[in-house]
């Protein structure tokens, strides 16, 4: 499985996905022009919507325009609400899985991972080792809560993680260098915060994505799957209670995440 990043609107990505042929699939597709682009003269056969925010499946209705055969991906509960997501066609339940038709066959699942929306999706394609995860999990962050709580988030990044390590995580936006400086101001003595910091600023400088990163990268830079790390859990003490003074693991990224929105 080859994946292209085709950077879109002024921090998002999507993804292209391809098997050598002339057939093509799209992850988050915010805007139709570069997709198209990229897709250079092949056929969209698939078109996977993580959420429904615009920024992230506003060129639903371009692409299904010029291909109206391809399948358009999103949580079985997005048909249920009127199309939140432009030109949906399948739905998908927790876990299921689907295939992408003249990718060779390529499988993958969806996870259902609330949170920043209640209906978030990510797509991962195990073959591939590659997870798609909108704007649930960023490199060393992740989404704001719009429609979700703590615990739904809390919940989602776990079952994100108990993915294998060496996963690729393909997120929505470029972020990581904002991520990466609130994560070294939560756990300032951590070296692989600073580590993946000089990575991120090299390639950031040569013009590169920062992403992807892995399963792994995050497990030991990002606060909001350390939540149980006793760095983390300090440094949350002094921030003001969210849900309740106790410091169980959704506590701590609640505070977490309240502290980032003002960061």
């Amino acid at each position: 499985m080859k994946i292209e990043i085709v950077p879109c609107l002024h921090d998002n990505y999507a993804y292209l996905l391809s098997t050598g042929g002339d057939a093509a699939a799209v992850v988050d597709a915010s805007e139709a022009a570069p997709i198209l682009g990229a897709l250079a003269g092949r056929k969209l056969v698939a078109i996977l919507s993580t959420h429904h925010h615009y920024d992230h499946c506003d060129a639903n209705a371009a692409l299904r325009a010029r291909f109206p055969h391809a399948a358009v991906y999103g949580h079985a509960e997005e048909l249920a609400r009127g199309h939140r997501i432009p030109e949906q066609t399948h739905g998908l339940r927790d876990g299921e899985g689907f295939t992408l038709t003249d990718l060779q066959e390529a499988q993958g699942q969806g996870l259902h991972v609330p949170g920043h929306t209640t209906t978030a999706v990510a797509f991962y394609l195990p073959a591939a080792r590659a997870l798609f995860t909108g704007d649930t999990m960023f490199a060393a962050g992740c989404g704001r809560l719009f429609e979700g709580t703590p615990a739904q988030m809390h919940a989602s990044l776990a079952r994100l993680m108990s993915l294998p390590p060496e996963t690729r995580v393909y997120c929505g936006h470029e972020y990581t260098v904002k991520s990466l400086r609130f994560a070294e101001t939560v756990e300032p003595d951590n070296a692989a915060i600073k580590a993946r910091q000089q990575v991120v600023a090299e390639l950031r400088s040569a013009g590169a994505p920062s992403i992807p990163g892995t399963l792994a990268d995050e497990a030991a830079t990002n606060p909001f799957v350390r939540t149980g790390e006793p760095s983390v859990i300090a440094a949350v003490s002094r921030r003001p209670a969210v849900g309740k003074d106790e410091l169980d693991r959704v506590e701590v990224l609640a505070r977490l995440r309240a502290w980032k929105d003002a960061f």
